[in-house]
Formats: structure tokens, sequence, C-alpha cells
């Protein structure tokens, strides 16, 4: 099955977690990996960035929610952004050219993460859900309709962001997104990511015409800006890359040891 095809199925997926409030089951314990609201009226796992806000605010020490962070990045790091997350799958729908951005300019992401365990700290309040566009898409809009919201400051807030998000679709949600943020700090060591067989790199660059964040998978890959969608395998001609499940330093150790063969063969015909 192409990979392509895998991803969708799994983005469905996290679309059936996100709202499986709809079978009747109520809230639970579960921290949601990726960007969701759990004030959306079907919700049934928890918001981590909502709950890392009370957290802050309330000055709890966060064990489960690093436990939970933790678990999700040395799984997959932010493979749950191209594979699971809602709202990374609505930006890959609306997304239709692939955007490039300058290298300090995507680290801006952990200011942004910053920025919002400050501002809750400052306020004692959750900052960013008044803002949150994923709030504004899956609770402002839904209890509108239910009759529950009304058209006030705070539902007029959440629909200029929602706005001012899907205009900058490319930018916010690739690149200054805080869950992205968190879980790209695992991207290096995370059990899904991207294996590079230099011996059979081209150097065409298909993969980077081929990548959703605009980045060189070939000369980088496993960024903290890669959403491991992969989409630049897809595209190599010459079977380089390749998306693997796997702990990083066993694979990557073989990965060598295949590679120096290869180059030793390759040296011994040369030779004959």
């Amino acid at each position: 099955m192409r990979l392509s095809i895998m991803r969708r199925i799994s983005q469905f997926f996290g679309i059936v977690l996100g709202l499986f409030g709809a079978t009747g089951i109520g809230m639970t314990h579960i921290i949601f990996p990726g960007l969701h609201c759990y004030a959306c009226p079907l919700a049934v796992t928890i918001c981590p960035i909502g709950l890392m806000q009370n957290l802050v605010v309330y000055g709890t020490f966060p064990y489960f929610w690093i436990g939970a962070i933790v678990a999700y990045g040395l799984l997959a790091g932010r493979g749950f952004c191209g594979w699971f997350c809602p709202f990374g799958t609505l930006n890959d729908l609306l997304s239709f050219r692939r955007v490039r951005i300058s290298r300090p300019i995507s680290y801006s992401k952990f200011v942004v993460l910053a920025g919002t365990v400050v501002a809750a700290w400052a306020f004692a309040d959750t900052m960013f859900c008044k803002i949150c566009p994923a709030a504004s898409l899956e609770a402002s809009i839904p209890y509108l309709f239910l009759g529950v919201a009304h058209v006030n400051r705070p539902f007029v807030v959440h629909m200029i962001t929602l706005g001012l998000t899907l205009l900058g679709m490319l930018l916010i949600a690739r690149f200054w997104c805080r869950m992205g943020a968190l879980l790209s700090l695992f991207n290096r060591v995370s059990f899904l990511h991207l294996t590079l067989d230099t011996s059979r790199c081209g150097r065409c660059s298909d993969c980077a015409s081929s990548c959703p964040m605009g980045i060189n998978p070939h000369e980088d890959h496993d960024d903290h800006n890669c959403i491991k969608c992969g989409e630049c395998a897809s595209a190599c001609s010459f079977d380089a890359l390749k998306l693997t499940f796997a702990p990083q330093i066993t694979h990557e150790r073989n990965a060598r040891k295949v590679a120096d063969e290869r180059r030793a063969q390759q040296g011994s015909r040369d030779g004959s």
C-alpha cells in the first residue's frame, strides 16, 4: 500500500478519535497527540496545549503530561502532525503549493511555545485557548449552532484568528504550531523516522521538490520541521530515502554497515 494512502487512513482515524464523543462516551484522561480542542462538543480527549496552560496556571507539576508528551515524541515525533492531527490534516488539504522558509525563522515556533507558557503564568489564564484556531473551528462554531455560544467579542476574536490561520495556513500551522514545537524536540530520536542511503542518493532534489514543509530531506532528513509524511521517500527514484519504524540508533548503525559494504563492493569492481 502506498504511503499516501496509508497516511490518509491514519488521518481519518485521527479525526475519528477527535470526534469520538459522537458514540456517547464522555471525556477521558487521554491526552490527544495533536492540536485538538477539548471544548469540542464531541471531544473525549484532552488538548495537550490547553492542559499545559492549566498546569502552569494552577502550579501543578505535570508528571502525566510530561510522560504523555515524551511517549508520543519517542513514538513518532512530528509524525503525528503529518499522520494523525486533525488540524494537520486540514492544513494538508488546504495547502496547494510548497513554501520554503528560512531556517532561522523556522525556530520561531519555540519562541511561540515559550510565549504561551509565559502568558499562562503572567495572566493566570489559558490565553492561547482564547485565540486558538482549533478552538474556533471545533468549539466556537459548533456551540453557536447548538445555541450555547453567541456572537460576542470572544467569538469574533476566534473567527478572526481562524480566518487569519486559514489564509496563512502554510506559515502558521506548519511553523508556529505549539504542539509541533513540542514533538519536534524528539524528531532525531523517534521510532518513526527517515533514513537516507547516501550511496544511492543522486542529489537530484526530487525529494526537496515534493516536501510539503519546504525542507531538503537529502541534506537534513528528520529536521525539526519534518512531519515524516513520507512524500520525499515516495518521490525518490533512487530509493535512497525510506520512512521506517525502528529504534534510530540500531537502524542507523545497520544503514551505515550496508552503505560501507556497497562502497567496498563498488571499489572492488572499479579495481578489477
